[in-house]
């Protein structure tokens, strides 16, 4: 499929998952219209949820943050006054696997 590698570095880029591509190498069209709009950034997204996306890792153990309700504890505080979710500049955290020698 010839598509699919310009479609992958579109998707990738928008998403701002590969920095080290250089953003004039892929479709822009319509990406206002179709993006992430500009609530949070993906950077602030990959911060808080422990995503490396340079080196292309994750931290793990996340779901223990989110099946003990820490998280909804912790964001559920920063809710938007217009209702439209969280509002993420009062947010100052960033995971960290608490068990790094752990693969469960």
């Amino acid at each position: 499929c010839r598509t699919g590698k310009p479609a992958m570095k579109r998707l990738l880029g928008i998403v701002h998952m590969n920095p080290e591509v250089d953003p004039a190498s892929w479709d822009h069209t319509e990406e206002d219209r179709y993006g992430l709009g500009g609530v949070r950034t993906p950077e602030k997204f990959y911060e808080l949820f422990g995503i490396d996306v340079v080196n292309k890792k994750t931290q793990g153990h996340l779901c223990m943050f989110v099946e003990q309700g820490k998280m909804h504890e912790m964001f559920s505080r920063r809710l938007r006054s217009d209702g439209m979710g969280i509002d993420y500049t009062g947010i100052d955290f960033k995971w960290k696997d608490p068990k790094p020698q752990q693969d469960d």
